[in-house]
C-alpha cells in the first residue's frame, strides 16, 4: 500500500474516511447554501424568475429544483422524512411562490439538509435506502446530492451574474487590471 493512503475501512472499523465524507459533505452544502442565498438576494422579485432564454431555468426554478431534489434525496431518502415530489411542478414558472416565500424555505431546507446529516452515523454510510426505485446506499446518494447542488449552484451564480453585471457582488472572480 501507498504511504500516506488510507484503505477502506470495513464496517464498524476506523471510521476516519466515513468520518471526514460526513464533515466535508456538511461543509460543501453549507458554503453552497450560503453562495447560493448571497446571490439570491442580490436579485429582485422579477430577476428570480426572469428566464435567461426560452430554453433556460430561471433562479427561482432551479431553486425550486433544487428544493425538490433535496428533499427527495437527502431529507427523505436519507432522513426518512415524508416527502412526495412532483417534479414537473418545479418547472412550472407560470405559478409560483414570492421569492421571499422561496427564499425561506429554500433556507429551512438548508437547515433540514444539515439535519439529517448531522444525525447520521459513519457506519450507516454503508446501510442501503431506496430513492426514485433505485437502491443506493446512504453514502452514495449524499455524493449523488451534493454533486448535482453544486452544478445547480454554478448555474444561480452564473445567471445572476449575468443579470446583474458589474453590480453583482460575488465571492471570488476575476479582478480588473488597472
Amino acid at each position: 500500500m501507498l504511504s500516506g493512503m488510507q484503505k477502506a475501512s470495513p464496517r464498524g472499523h476506523g471510521m476516519k474516511t466515513e468520518i471526514e465524507f460526513l464533515k466535508q459533505t456538511s461543509d460543501r452544502f453549507k458554503e453552497g447554501f450560503d453562495r447560493i442565498l448571497k446571490a439570491v438576494n442580490q436579485l429582485d422579485a422579477q430577476q428570480t424568475w426572469l428566464r435567461p432564454s426560452s430554453e433556460s431555468n430561471s433562479v427561482g426554478i432551479i431553486l425550486q429544483h433544487l428544493i425538490g431534489n433535496l428533499n427527495q434525496w437527502v431529507c427523505a431518502g436519507v432522513g426518512k422524512a415524508h416527502f412526495q415530489r412532483n417534479r414537473p411542478e418545479e418547472f412550472r414558472d407560470d405559478q409560483h411562490p414570492s421569492k421571499d416565500e422561496i427564499v425561506q424555505i429554500f433556507v429551512n431546507l438548508g437547515n433540514a439538509v444539515a439535519d439529517v446529516i448531522s444525525g447520521l452515523k459513519p457506519d450507516s454510510l454503508h446501510s442501503p435506502v431506496r430513492i426514485q426505485d433505485t437502491e443506493v446506499t446512504v453514502m452514495s446518494a449524499l455524493y449523488k446530492a451534493v454533486t448535482h447542488f453544486e452544478f445547480h449552484e454554478g448555474q444561480i451564480l452564473y445567471v445572476t451574474k449575468l443579470l446583474l453585471n458589474e453590480k453583482y457582488l460575488g465571492i471570488w472572480g476575476p479582478r480588473k487590471t488597472p
